[in-house]
């Protein structure tokens, strides 16, 4: 078996599958992915997922809010 035929079984196994396209950027993994490449040098957190999750993670070219 190679590792991409372990990892498939595996998935398989959890309830889940491996993607063969990349997600909408509006979920919340493509508002994750599309924000670590607009976002180089940004270590992403458990608090970027929580944005991501909420809908709250800005998409790269969306105005940012004011900040208070």
């Amino acid at each position: 078996m190679d590792n991409d035929t372990d990892l498939r079984f595996a998935l398989q196994m959890a309830g889940a599958e491996l993607a063969e396209t990349p997600p909408p950027s509006d979920s919340p993994l493509g508002r994750l992915r599309l924000f670590a490449v607009a976002n180089p040098g940004v270590e992403l957190t458990a608090g970027h997922v929580r944005r991501a999750l909420g809908g709250t993670l800005p998409l790269p070219g969306t105005p940012r809010p004011p900040a208070s």
